[in-house]
């Protein structure tokens, strides 16, 4: 008796093409994280969409003290992203790790105000003079006031789309 087995598969080869070519880009950009972030600390990391991670890290390390660069990684020609953009930075704010990057994956999400960094501030003059610099170009959503949980406390969207919550002690 002879046994035969067959496999048949119906398939459209341009999306599995498509996906493929997405699927190995993902894998590029792990690998490349991986690396990275060898210690296992759990670090802030975030992803820009629109070639502007580098500004918003200078923007970020001018504004808080005890701030820093700690390394930056460039796409270089032939990779995925655009040569030059921000492959991966590492930088502390106040002593505070983040990483951050220019994804060259346009992603249907970008940040979201349910994540946001916080901040306790010690003086009345500096939450305002953050507040002010965090707001510029962006979008108030609690002006600094007393609402009763806090003497002074203010939540802004900065204009890299980035959350914070500003707290006076």
């Amino acid at each position: 008796m002879i046994l035969g087995l067959g496999f048949f598969s119906c398939n459209n080869y341009k999306n599995e093409e498509k996906l493929t070519i997405e699927l190995n880009k993902m894998k590029q950009e792990m690998d490349s994280l991986k690396a990275i972030n060898q210690n296992n600390q759990i670090v802030s990391f975030l992803t820009f969409q629109d070639a502007n991670a580098e500004d918003a890290m200078n923007f970020y390390i001018e504004l808080f003290d005890k701030s820093k660069i700690i390394e930056v990684q460039r796409y270089q020609k032939g990779e995925p992203g655009k040569k030059g953009t921000i492959k991966m930075a590492r930088f502390s704010l106040n002593g505070s790790s983040f990483m951050c990057s220019d994804s060259y994956i346009k992603h249907e999400w970008s940040f979201t105000p349910a994540i946001s960094l916080y901040m306790e501030v010690e003086t009345d003059e500096k939450i305002s003079k953050l507040f002010e610099k965090l707001s510029e170009g962006g979008k108030v959503m609690m002006p600094l006031d007393n609402y009763g949980f806090s003497k002074k406390f203010g939540f802004v969207e900065d204009k890299f789309g980035v959350s914070w919550q500003l707290n006076l002690l």
